[in-house]
């Protein structure tokens, strides 16, 4: 744990995942996590830095060479091993890597980098119309918008392939979109890959998605496809980080993770894995074992730092388990950073900014958290705030604009009823009838309690503050 915990203060992705500790107990095959780190590291240019190469007469011809030095380095220095698939998913589906993409194109229409970006921007934009649903599941409607972009796509990445036979990435993205269109497809894009490039990461896991029962494949397929990967890791140590996926995707199907901790815990020691290591880290807590949760998702958060669900899921366990405020604070600081308007990372960022900082600090990640389903607590905690260290005027408008808008909650009425009981303000009495009315929990009747106490203790309010 404090070696996870001195690794994650480092500012760098690949070299913060390398610093980390591996799982306790793991059997991962030599070089699996260090490689599966690789992965982690960033492009060789942004979009805007390709935009800019662009604009200079050079341009063209530099990224025309840099794309091909990272394609000779794909197949021939093991540390250069996959960065070409990173450095060109950079095109994703937004509208900026559609004009970076095609303004490449039209630049350098033979060149199969330019034909394999513009081909990924489309093939991205195709899958994010369809949605994230199982194909049984996705509307006619959004099944023909994916159709319309994989059609624009694949000739380009054919193209790519005739001109540049290795660029393996192209067919990789091919197999992907025959895998959900056309098993024509699938076979021709599976067939040249092989060929060209059988020793690729990216390949392996697509090979092995695809083998998935949940995608039309199955529990032979799938043993077959994990035993290809295991067969290869000495001529590539990342595929090491694929050997869980057989054993751990039936337990991955389950509706409670805790009843499968075992499995998925398993699974997780075979291959360096975020996505298995999550599932254990959510069977722990399920389960109550806050060590072992923290244990297993600070792997998930080590081999996929951007994912915010599992920063959410850490700083959780760290908050309400093991009080550790500061170490979850620092990964809702990452989460926010990567999803700004999500009500529930701000809320528990305010929680810890609350205990780690203070309660002024806090507000402003209240005041985003108050929407949708989070709202009536986040304005409640909002409200707390102006508690301490002294009672404070806004907590009076705060409390009654508070049960304004929730007037059946208890816990709106607790809060109502203390800031009234604390600068004697005649309204308490009634407040805490209102609150007497609502009170449902064990916490509101121990505070009911102790509101008539005080009521008793120093006499009826006389006066209003």
């Amino acid at each position: 744990m404090a070696d996870a915990r001195k690794a994650d203060a480092i500012d760098n992705d690949e070299a913060r995942c390398k610093a980390y500790p591996d799982l306790p107990g793991n059997l991962w095959r030599p070089g699996a996590a260090q490689g599966r780190c690789t992965i982690l590291r960033a492009p060789a240019w942004s979009l805007d830095e390709i935009d800019s190469l662009l604009a200079t007469p050079e341009g063209v011809a530099e990224l025309e060479r840099g794309f091909a030095a990272l394609l000779d380095g794909h197949y021939n220095d093991q540390s250069q091993r996959e960065q070409i698939f990173i450095s060109l998913n950079v095109f994703d589906g937004s509208a900026r890597a559609g004009e970076v993409s095609q303004r490449w194109l039209k630049l350098a229409p033979k060149s199969a980098f330019a034909l394999t970006a513009a081909g990924i921007h489309l093939g991205t934009s195709g899958w994010n119309a369809r949605g994230g649903a199982y194909i049984g599941k996705t509307s006619k409607d959004k099944v023909q918008r994916m159709g319309e972009f994989f059609a624009q796509a694949v000739p380009l990445y054919v193209k790519a392939l005739e001109i540049e036979p290795r660029l393996s990435v192209a067919c990789y993205k091919l197999n992907g979109i025959g895998r959900s269109s056309s098993s024509q497809l699938e076979q021709y894009a599976r067939a040249h890959c092989m060929k060209v490039d059988p020793d690729s990461y990216y390949l392996a896991w697509e090979w092995i998605t695809s083998a998935e029962p949940r995608w039309g494949g199955s529990e032979d397929a799938l043993r077959s496809a994990v035993a290809y990967a295991a067969a290869r890791t000495d001529r590539n140590p990342i595929l090491g980080a694929l050997l869980g996926e057989g054993a751990g995707d039936r337990p991955s199907m389950a509706d409670n993770y805790g009843s499968v901790v075992d499995e998925l815990a398993a699974a997780a020691r075979m291959g360096p894995s975020a996505g298995l290591t999550s599932m254990a880290g959510a069977g722990y807590w399920n389960k109550g074992d806050p060590w072992q949760a923290v244990v297993f998702y600070s792997q998930a958060t080590r081999f996929q730092p951007s994912d915010a669900d599992y920063r959410y899921a850490r700083a959780a366990v760290l908050y309400d388990y093991l009080h550790d405020y500061a170490w979850a604070r620092a990964d809702m600081l990452e989460a926010v950073a990567l999803e700004p308007d999500n009500p529930k990372f701000n809320y528990l960022l305010g929680l810890t900014t609350e205990r780690e900082i203070g309660q002024k600090e806090a507000r402003p990640y209240y005041k985003r958290a108050m929407s949708g389903d989070w709202r009536q607590r986040a304005l409640l905690r909002h409200c707390q705030t102006y508690f301490v260290p002294q009672i404070q005027q806004e907590a009076q408008s705060c409390s009654l604009g508070l049960v304004d808008e929730f007037p059946q909650s208890g816990d709106a009425w607790q809060v109502r009823a203390w800031a009234l009981v604390m600068v004697d303000d005649p309204a308490a009495s009634e407040a805490i009838k209102r609150f007497e009315a609502v009170a449902t929990t064990d916490d509101h009747r121990h505070d009911l309690a102790e509101l008539k106490s005080r009521l008793r203790r120093d006499g009826a309010p006389k006066t209003g503050k």
